[in-house]
């Protein structure tokens, strides 16, 4: 490993007429590898695509330089000599960028201040998406029940080989199975919800993909491998529910939800049936998704683990309080 890094580094240097020296190992990032960079004093941070589609990449700098050129402070690769923004070494895609030495702040530790920042960078967003035309091939795509209940047998399958259940065998089992019955029960049609594919968005919006400056305002905006074209409200939500909203839902969190909302409104209007359907889209297609378990049972990947706690206990509390947590919502 330290001698393919060496080997890197020296390509890198070659590229970009640069002379690092030193690297650091992102601990951070669940699908992607990730490097600090030192050329004396400057540093960088070295992005490893988790996959090798290079037309993928170049839709995901495309869309980053449309945004940046809209006003999204959005971190834009550093371009090589050449005047491409990535290159290949060893069948593998890389990216290198500026480092940016600025504040990111933990979920459930936002302040108010942080929480209004994030829900009106992510109107900007979407209003900006709303207006392009920009090629990009990836849409947020419907749900397919059949097939995530073969998923779920192949896991329930895994699972049962095992003559001892850790507990978080145990959890992913409640998991699927009140996957599974919500499934059986919800027979929404994504036709039903009257959400087109109409806007770009960022596809991974969350405080774990911004920074934050002194003032406590999003001051950048970074990852958007997951860009594509959806209803801007399954983006709000997703990103409202991971970011603002803790695992054991409570008063307080509706309080800070609605102060995201509030926020976002204030930059792109909704309509009160949109925000109505776009959660009702987040939790259909969260109840489809076997992600975190599908990792872990068939890939051998636990570094989705730690989110199995939250994916469970928020369809949980969805399931039982979707109609009195939308009322509170909109109050």
């Amino acid at each position: 490993m330290m001698f393919g890094m060496e080997k890197l580094l020296k390509k890198i240097n070659k590229l970009y007429k640069t002379d690092i020296s030193s690297f650091e190992k992102v601990a951070k990032g669940s699908s992607s590898e990730n490097y600090f960079l030192k050329d004396g004093q400057k540093k960088f941070f070295l992005k490893k695509y988790g996959f090798n589609d290079t037309k993928r990449i170049t839709e995901i700098h495309n869309s980053k330089k449309y945004f940046a050129n809209g006003g999204i402070p959005v971190i834009l690769p550093i371009s090589l000599l050449d005047g491409n923004t990535f290159f290949t070494d060893n069948n593998s895609q890389y990216t290198l960028f500026p480092f940016v030495d600025e504040k990111q702040s933990e979920r459930g530790f936002l302040t108010n201040t942080e929480i209004i920042s994030l829900g009106k960078m992510l109107g900007q967003i979407h209003l900006l998406g709303k207006n392009t035309t920009l090629p990009i091939e990836e849409k947020t795509k419907s749900w397919n029940g059949e097939k995530t209940l073969e998923n779920i047998e192949i896991i329930r399958l895994e699972i049962s080989k095992k003559t001892v259940l850790t507990d978080f065998d145990k959890l992913a089992l409640e998991n699927i199975n009140l996957k599974k019955r919500l499934i059986l029960s919800t027979p929404t049609t994504y036709e039903d919800l009257n959400l087109p594919s109409d806007h770009l968005i960022h596809g991974d919006y969350s405080d774990q993909n911004v920074f934050f400056n002194s003032s406590n305002e999003v001051s950048h905006v970074f990852d958007l491998d997951r860009v594509c074209y959806s209803p801007r409200m399954y983006e709000f939500f997703k990103s409202m529910m991971y970011s603002i909203m803790s695992s054991d839902i409570n008063d307080e969190d509706i309080e800070k939800a609605k102060l995201y909302l509030n926020a976002y409104l204030e930059v792109y209007p909704v309509s009160k049936d949109e925000i109505i359907n776009g959660l009702r889209f987040f939790y259909i297609k969260a109840i489809h998704n076997v992600w975190i378990e599908n990792e872990h049972y068939t890939k051998n990947n636990n570094r989705l683990d730690r989110f199995l706690i939250d994916d469970f206990k928020k369809i949980q509390y969805l399931s039982n309080h979707f109609q009195e947590f939308v009322e509170k919502l909109l109050q």
